[in-house]
């Protein structure tokens, strides 16, 4: 028996994540939604996921272009996710006035994001009322040096001021005792 969707949406709320918007192109039209499921997969190859729901639109143009960018948010990007979360019925182009461009796949990445990454689907999971899209890093790069855009308990958080709480020096592996390993 699972928990309950109220009290699994509670305790998500609390999870602290960044902010990116997924951009996909299914034939001449762009698509794109904002997105806090999403994290790195493997090294080699260089593999990301995106969680997206079936309800969304996006997600069945996903399916249909086989491409998909991911742009990472900085903090002062509120509008830009707000927008891409369909939180303004006013905004019927979501892109109208972004300036994005195409790198490999076709996926737009948004010109003013903190980094982004370019993708081609290599796989789909099907798990729940989500699907996880495994994107082949085509492409990535750090667009510019600012503070990420976080998002926890239904509000946006910049990480400005946060002191760093520990730093690991690097050790090797005969540093570590048995009893730590």
């Amino acid at each position: 028996m699972s928990v309950d969707q109220s009290a699994f949406k509670r305790v998500m709320r609390r999870w602290a994540s960044g902010v990116t918007i997924v951009t996909t192109r299914a034939g001449r039209e762009v698509y794109g939604l904002t997105v806090s499921g999403f994290g790195g997969i493997s090294l080699e190859p260089a593999l990301v996921m995106v969680s997206i729901g079936h309800d969304q639109r996006s997600h069945d143009k996903i399916r249909e272009g086989g491409v998909y960018a991911v742009n990472i948010l900085h903090a002062d990007q509120v509008a830009l996710s707000d927008r891409f979360a369909s939180r303004d019925p006013e905004i019927a182009d979501r892109f109208a006035g972004v300036a994005c461009r195409t790198v490999v796949s076709g996926a737009p990445v948004l010109d003013d994001c903190l980094a982004w990454f370019d993708c081609r689907v290599v796989a789909e999971h099907v798990v729940g009322d989500h699907t996880l899209f495994i994107g082949d890093v085509l492409a990535g790069d750090v667009a510019r040096q600012a503070q990420p855009l976080v998002y926890s308990n239904r509000g946006y958080y910049r990480l400005d001021g946060l002191a760093l709480l520990e730093t690991l020096a690097p050790r090797q592996i005969s540093d570590v005792s048995p009893e730590t390993r």
